[in-house]
């Protein structure tokens, strides 16, 4: 898949002088190199008002490490609101990655990263080869931790928004459902597979026990203008969809990285130079 296959309301080109525009600023040297979008237009439930996520990399001079102010880890645009001079993109948020800080990430083997290298469809890359290469590499060493990001994150998403004995935050929004299950599914097919989907409805096709009529009546719903609650009765399914899935992944296996961190260093040596 394609950025231009997302029907995005903005083109590769415009997407392309935005990043350049946000990360290359005057009084930088920060170079981007390897933008995709992310998000809800992958994790394939987003609506006609959901926002165009884009994260990627950007280089700083290997030397700005040698002072006591480093290069930012992170360059941030309209994530809280629209950022001031960035209105003519207010429906992009951009979160742009310093190389150290998108290795640090890599490192812990973040399912939100690992996600950028396998799944999401670029609109800049400036590193073909090398990401190529970083694909293999974790391709070579995966399921490590990747399972538990992922069962981390769908607990934290349950606990947070769907757990109706903790009045504050409970949000029982199809939205918050399919996040949590999309998590569980996620971390079953990394264990399966050894190998990376991010689209729900692919994953409740592909894992054993998924229920991807399930998935489309909740896709169907938060696609409602108003994304009401979800219906008691599909409640209810959801809900032992995920108590199903969260069973079959039972005492997750200990990470193997041996060989990992290393090959990240090498990989992240060439990209700097």
């Amino acid at each position: 898949m394609t950025s231009e296959d997302l029907g995005l309301t903005y083109s590769e080109e415009e997407i392309r002088t935005f990043i350049e525009e946000a990360v290359a600023q005057k009084g930088t040297q920060y170079q981007p190199r390897f933008y995709a979008v992310t998000g809800s237009h992958v994790y394939g439930f987003d609506s006609s008002d959901s926002d165009i996520d884009v994260r990627g990399i950007h280089v700083a001079p290997a030397e700005e490490y040698a002072y006591l102010q480093t290069p930012v880890e992170e360059v941030t645009i309209n994530m809280d609101g629209t950022t001031e001079g960035f209105e003519t993109y207010a429906d992009i948020d951009l979160r742009s990655y310093e190389l150290k800080k998108f290795g640090s990430l890599l490192a812990k083997a973040n399912y939100n990263v690992i996600e950028l290298v396998f799944e999401a469809p670029t609109v800049m890359n400036g590193l073909p080869l090398e990401m190529d290469a970083l694909e293999a590499l974790i391709r070579e060493h995966l399921p490590m931790n990747v399972p538990h990001a992922y069962l981390g994150m769908a607990k934290s998403n349950y606990y947070k928004h769907l757990d109706p004995e903790k009045p504050v935050g409970y949000d029982p929004r199809p939205k918050e459902f399919l996040y949590v299950y999309r998590g569980l599914l996620g971390a079953k097919y990394v264990l399966d597979h050894e190998d990376i989907e991010a689209n729900v409805q692919t994953l409740a096709t592909a894992v054993d026990g998924g229920n991807p009529e399930l998935v489309e009546e909740l896709i169907n719903h938060k696609r409602e203008i108003d994304e009401p609650t979800v219906p008691d009765a599909l409640e209810q399914r959801t809900r032992a969809a995920i108590v199903e899935q969260f069973n079959a992944l039972d005492a997750l296996p200990t990470p193997d990285k041996s060989g990992y961190h290393d090959a990240l260093d090498d990989w992240m040596h060439n990209v700097r130079i």
